[in-house]
């Protein structure tokens, strides 16, 4: 039985990647676990803290990939999407599956780590929140964050927060394009949102499956939530209770707290990056524009 996921979304984080998963599982050639984001392979990038990954052991990731509709399919996507910033990660899923097939997604470096900014705001959770709702106030402590400082109290996931480290794309693609060659698809951003029918194509031939009509859905839209007193209980329950609520059926549960929650959203304010955050990204910017003319580049 064939249950090894063969199709690894590995990067980057708010570039539409959660959608993209679901868009394309919807070809009947590819298959996405229910739950989606099982944090195996990037889990060491993800977590602080080992303890903290759900999934501590290859049997049970790859209980998810045993159903029929997994096992006949000619992809079992794994959206490990931190996946791209460790070499680790990598060799690990060569080592299970070494024809797979990677996918990754690039955005503005600044508008990125602005939207990665805004998502940091949408926890209630104190150590999964920023420190403030300032986006360059917050940049200003990228210096401290190099030293262990300036993260939200009891943070476990200090990566998430590293704003200068997970859009410095020119950092890893490298090592991703020699090491993985032609297996590699790199996707821009703006065409996938853009003109996604042509981004769409491009994809399926790489993969080497017919096109099919996507039916595009936003997923894991950034939201600003307000820090109330009552919210945290809320969250509390919600994390303390997970175990028992899965060995009971109740997931259904979260979409009652996510109810709740979205009654104390506030609009995002449009946030202007000051210039140093450019001037930290130019050689960001300019490996993109290099990557937009190499043979990696597949939409056009």
């Amino acid at each position: 039985m064939n249950n090894k996921p063969n199709l690894f979304l590995i990067g980057s984080p708010k570039t539409g990647s959660t959608a993209l998963a679901k868009n394309i599982s919807q070809h009947s050639q590819i298959f996405l676990p229910k739950y989606g984001k099982e944090r195996f392979f990037d889990a060491i990038t993800y977590y602080d803290y080992q303890e903290d990954c759900p999934v501590n052991s290859l049997d049970d990731f790859l209980s998810s990939y045993t159903s029929k509709e997994a096992t006949e399919s000619r992809y079992r996507l794994d959206p490990c999407a931190l996946s791209m910033y460790k070499k680790e990660s990598i060799e690990n899923i060569l080592k299970l599956s070494p024809d797979a097939k990677f996918i990754i997604i690039l955005r503005d470096p600044v508008e990125a780590s602005i939207s990665m900014f805004h998502q940091r705001l949408s926890y209630v959770d104190i150590p999964m929140r920023e420190v403030c709702d300032d986006f360059n106030k917050c940049w200003n402590l990228l210096e401290d964050r190099k030293e262990g400082k300036g993260y939200p109290k009891g943070c476990r996931n200090k990566f998430l927060f590293r704003y200068d480290l997970l859009y410095s794309y020119q950092n890893y693609l490298p090592y991703l394009k020699e090491r993985l060659g032609d297996n590699l698809f790199i996707g821009f951003y703006d065409e996938y949102k853009d003109t996604p029918d042509m981004f769409f194509d491009k994809l399926f031939s790489f993969l080497e499956l017919d096109a099919i009509k996507i039916e595009s859905k936003k997923i894991n839209k950034s939201a600003i939530v307000k820090k109330t007193l009552f919210l945290n209980i809320l969250n509390k329950i919600a994390k303390n209770t997970i175990d028992i609520r899965k060995k009971l059926g109740l997931l259904g549960l979260v979409n009652i707290q996510k109810n709740i929650v979205s009654k104390y959203r506030k609009p995002i304010k449009s946030v202007k990056a000051e210039q140093k955050v450019y001037d930290f990204f130019k050689p960001t910017y300019e490996y993109l524009e290099s990557l937009k003319n190499d043979k990696y580049h597949s939409p056009k």
